[in-house]
């Protein structure tokens, strides 16, 4: 039992360590200002590992870009607040990780390749996580400013 508990371990702390460094990787190519950097690459680790232990606790690749998007949205609020930066600095690099790419790529192989109706389950599961990382960054936004109102007012 615990050669299969450090095995998990190793393989969560390789997972957030692939996260930042994918994330730090396009916080760079995007031009991120650098003392936003550590910031960027923290929140695009932690949204891929809300996203990985979303998908093993509901097997559900939707919810989990879901629930990766909304702690994106969450944290960016928080790190531009911090920073004197946008948000949208935070939000672009942190959702690198739940970009789905892997379906939009094999979407577009299946239809070249005919293989069409496959292409279209594909095309729709890529558009649903795309759905779900705009419905995760809104959702944010509003929890968050609500969460702003009911502090302004409590100060009055």
């Amino acid at each position: 039992m615990t050669a299969e508990f450090s095995y998990n371990i190793s393989y969560l702390l390789i997972q957030f360590a692939l996260g930042f460094i994918v994330t730090f990787a396009f916080a760079i190519f995007f031009n991120a200002p650098k003392k936003s950097l550590a910031d960027c690459s923290f929140i695009g680790a932690l949204a891929w590992m809300a996203f990985l232990f979303s998908r093993h606790l509901t097997n559900d690749v939707v919810v989990a870009t879901l629930v990766g998007a909304i702690l994106v949205g969450l944290m960016s609020g928080n790190a531009s607040k911090r920073l004197k930066m946008p948000a949208t600095v935070f939000i672009y690099t942190g959702m690198i990780p739940l970009v789905p790419g892997y379906g939009i790529y094999y979407t577009m192989q299946n239809l070249v390749t005919k293989n069409y109706f496959v292409g279209a389950k594909l095309g729709i599961d890529t558009l649903l996580q795309a759905g779900a990382i705009a419905m995760g960054i809104l959702i944010a936004s509003v929890f968050s400013d609500s969460i702003k109102r009911v502090k302004i007012r409590r100060k009055k």
